[in-house]
């Protein structure tokens, strides 16, 4: 028994000492700088199965810019004016307005048979025929 009450009391009191030494913090903290760390890339080597040399020119240089964007001309945004459409229009036309009844709304159906009242005939050449194979 007394083996038992002197086991838990050690148990307890490296507990109650190691609570104590937790909750204190070290003195000086540095600040961490993440550029600090290194970052290693390994080179892949791709093999193309050709020797890309063979098709750039003599001085070609990958690292320099050929193309000069001093050299683009821009063309200065204008509002343009435009066009009044409402002229198309029918007389007191709002696109906004909501229908004020059942009757005011317009239905096509499918089965209505719709007259152009236009000959094509009379653009086509004589003997004109669409059906047939050449």
């Amino acid at each position: 028994m007394n083996y038992k009450k002197m086991s838990l009391s050690i148990v307890l009191g490296l507990a109650i000492c190691q609570g104590a030494f937790a909750t204190s913090t070290p003195k000086e903290i540095k600040d961490f700088d993440i550029n600090s760390i290194e970052y290693i890339e390994e080179e892949e080597v791709i093999d193309l199965g050709f020797n890309t040399a063979d098709y750039l020119p003599e001085s070609f240089d990958p690292n320099s810019f050929y193309f000069d964007i001093n050299s683009v001309d821009y063309i200065n945004n204008t509002i343009i004016e435009e066009e009044d459409f409402s002229k198309h229009l029918p007389v007191g036309f709002d696109a906004y307005a909501y229908a004020k009844d059942v009757q005011s709304i317009n239905y096509i159906d499918a089965k209505d048979e719709i007259v152009l009242d236009f000959n094509t005939k009379i653009y086509l050449p004589k003997n004109f025929n669409a059906f047939a194979v050449k």
